[in-house]
């Protein structure tokens, strides 16, 4: 996208379950998840087609955290590969998938996309076997935080951040990337597909 934004709101819920010998093998949870992205065309240049700067906000809770019976310490809680969690391909993208976990996630994210107007890719082998109309520079920055409790406060302490480029191309009408991303505690190469927002 080049313009305008998308907003999407995801609710998960598990009712929990049993395997017939322990009413509480599996305990019942709720997870939403609150996405806004908005992009913003800087028109063209000499050397580009197409400039882009594209933000996006993500925000996410767990609202069934602390219900549950204190005494046991049974909570009503995601396992860790369902639940809130930033780092990876999408997020945080400095550190390993999965790498924060918790209650409640913050992230801010910006790109600067940019699609030159040089494209030798289409005369290259294996490129000219395929069509692919057009690649894309892009730099990002991101900041976020996991925290075991929905604060404004709390989710905005010590926040992680990453910085990175990538190239992204499009084949047969797929977009395929390629990212180096850093976060000053480790750093993370990637290959993946569709534009992580």
């Amino acid at each position: 996208s080049h313009s305008g934004g998308r907003t999407s709101f995801t609710l998960n819920r598990d009712f929990g379950g049993d395997s017939g010998r322990n009413a509480s093998d599996r305990q019942s949870w709720t997870t939403w998840e609150f996405e806004q992205s908005a992009f913003l065309s800087l028109g063209n240049s000499s050397w580009f087609e197409q400039q882009t700067l594209a933000l996006n906000l993500y925000l996410a809770d767990t609202p069934t955290w602390n219900s549950g019976d204190h005494i046991s310490g049974e909570y009503h809680r995601p396992p860790s590969f369902a639940g809130v969690s930033l780092g990876g391909f999408d997020s945080l993208r400095g550190y390993s998938s999965d790498e924060f976990v918790g209650r409640s996630a913050v992230l801010y994210s910006a790109e600067y996309r940019v699609q030159p107007k040089w494209q030798p890719l289409q005369s290259l082998p294996v490129f000219n076997l395929y069509n692919v109309p057009w690649w894309q520079w892009v730099v990002f920055a991101e900041t976020g935080q996991v925290s075991d409790k929905f604060s404004f406060n709390e989710l905005h302490q010590d926040m992680k951040w990453t910085l990175g480029a990538g190239v992204r191309f499009e084949v047969e009408s797929v977009v395929v990337r390629t990212e180096f991303a850093y976060s000053g505690e480790e750093s993370q190469f990637w290959v993946m597909v569709n534009q992580p927002f």
